[in-house]
């Protein structure tokens, strides 16, 4: 049950990201378009880096290390052995994911379509996508989740 729920979990995600590739890509973004005023907006980017734009241009290595990535997170998940799903299965299946969906772009196209944009005025957070988000929310699920078991450890 948990490594069918991993796998949903990293499915949906990755549909959902090349959903919204296909969407944007196809659009003139080329200026901004506004969905919520300008603090949510969707606007074309290509990021050749990894996570928020660094080491540009490394798309190979960002590949390779994407892969190592996917395979540790997998085993981390199978090590724990516990029968039900655990926040640690939905934040894996949310990075794999993510980390699957950035991954098919580099290796499509040497880059990572981004394209939401938030921020207030000329205050803005980087531009980032579905498969950026995913990866995101993951961690902080397993941030979550570690802090609180070592919270319970700690009681015990």
């Amino acid at each position: 049950m948990r490594r069918a729920t991993l796998a949903l979990i990293a499915l949906a995600l990755i549909a959902a990201d090349r959903v919204s590739k296909m969407l944007v890509d196809g659009m003139d973004l080329a200026v901004p378009h506004q969905l919520i005023g300008s603090l949510l907006q969707i606007i074309r980017g290509e990021n050749s880096g990894g996570l928020f734009g660094i080491v540009q241009g490394s798309a190979p290595l960002l590949a390779a290390l994407s892969i190592g990535v996917i395979v540790a997170l997998v085993i981390y998940h199978e090590r724990e052995r516990l029968p039900q799903v655990t926040p640690l299965t939905v934040g894996v299946g949310l990075l794999a994911g993510g980390a699957i969906g950035n991954l098919i772009d580099r290796l499509a196209f040497g880059y990572v379509l981004d394209f939401i944009d938030m921020g207030v005025g000329s205050l803005r957070f980087w531009t980032f996508n579905i498969a950026d988000a995913g990866i995101s929310l993951g961690i902080v699920i397993l941030l979550v989740d570690t802090l609180w078991r070592s919270r319970s450890t700690v009681r015990s």
